[in-house]
């Protein structure tokens, strides 16, 4: 795969400050210009300042001049006007109004800490725990390890699928057709989602965990200090595969903790044995709560279309 990772994205919030203490909370580092990262570094996620959230950009990973060579056909066989410069293509997709980028990149970096050693727990016929408490009680919140996908609510959800996967190369890795897509450019079942939305929006973006455990402990730190930004979870999703919990940002915005999310290594294999055709009820999850009416209309849709009606295009 020419693509290999997401490298981040530039999201714009009315108040920043309160965005940096919330990541400050969750444990991430870094800072809006030089972008929040998780334990292990890698894909950041970068903040400005403006009258209401949007997001502006994405980047994509690519490994070499040969890549971006072939983004820029692809986009100007589909009749787009792609930016080129030394070490990047972009292009604006008119309809969620964000600009996509992919640039050369190195490989991601190796996760800083080695990965947590998985709690094997007590099972029916399997007992491998006597006369003890499972370590996994004794557990605490922690930051979580990488950026790893986002959704963006488009008004025209064909057209941003099409650019990112006939134009820039992006893989699908399931989709139920006018409902979400679920996109990948790198092996991870996806790194950018889409949904339909009536304006432009950062619907959530995901931050990735060892384990449930994981998932839970840091989930759970935020919700107590603050149980309005619990959202939804815990769950399951079908798509992906991984475990949920998603909370409130102060922007507005979910943020999603997961662990457990598949893998696509061969393509052929993945067509074969791994994607399952989506029906509207595994679209959401495969067990958990149902699906909050916000996350289909957003709480702030009609400040969100009052801002947008400000904005003008060449």
């Amino acid at each position: 795969m020419s693509l290999h990772r997401l490298l981040g994205f530039r999201a714009a919030v009315a108040d920043p400050a309160a965005l940096d203490a919330y990541y400050a909370e969750l444990g991430l580092t870094g800072d809006a210009t030089s972008g929040y990262t998780g334990s292990d570094g890698g894909a950041a996620v970068t903040i400005d300042e403006a009258p209401f959230r949007r997001l502006i950009a994405i980047d994509i990973g690519c490994h070499d001049d040969r890549d971006l060579d072939a983004v820029q056909q692809r986009l100007e066989a589909r009749g787009a006007c792609p930016m080129r410069e030394s070490e990047s293509v972009s292009v604006l997709d008119s309809a969620s109004r964000v600009q996509i980028t992919v640039r050369v990149a190195e490989p991601e970096p190796e996760p800083a800490t080695p990965p947590v050693a998985l709690v094997t727990p007590n099972v029916p016929g399997a007992v491998v725990r006597i006369n003890e408490r499972s370590p996994a009680v004794f557990g605490a919140p922690r930051p979580p390890r990488r950026l790893g996908h986002l959704v963006i609510g488009t008004p025209d959800l064909r057209a941003t699928r099409d650019l990112l996967v006939d134009g820039i190369g992006c893989k699908v890795s399931d989709e139920f057709d006018g409902v979400i897509h679920f996109l990948r450019c790198s092996t991870e079942h996806h790194n950018i989602g889409l949904v339909h939305s009536p304006v432009p929006i950062l619907q959530h973006y995901s931050w990735e965990c060892d384990d449930l455990d994981h998932v839970g402990y840091t989930a759970t730190a935020l919700y107590r200090r603050d149980p309005s930004r619990d959202a939804w979870g815990l769950g399951r999703h079908f798509a992906g595969s991984n475990f949920y919990w998603y909370l409130r940002d102060p922007a507005g915005s979910f943020l999603e903790l997961y662990s457990d999310l598949d893998r696509i290594t061969d393509d052929t294999e993945w067509e074969h044995r791994g994607r399952t055709p989506m029906s509207l009820e595994h679209s959401v999850n495969t067990w958990g709560p149902n699906l909050p009416t916000e996350f289909v209309e957003p709480h702030d849709l009609a400040e969100l279309e009052a801002g947008w009606a400000t904005l003008t295009f060449d």
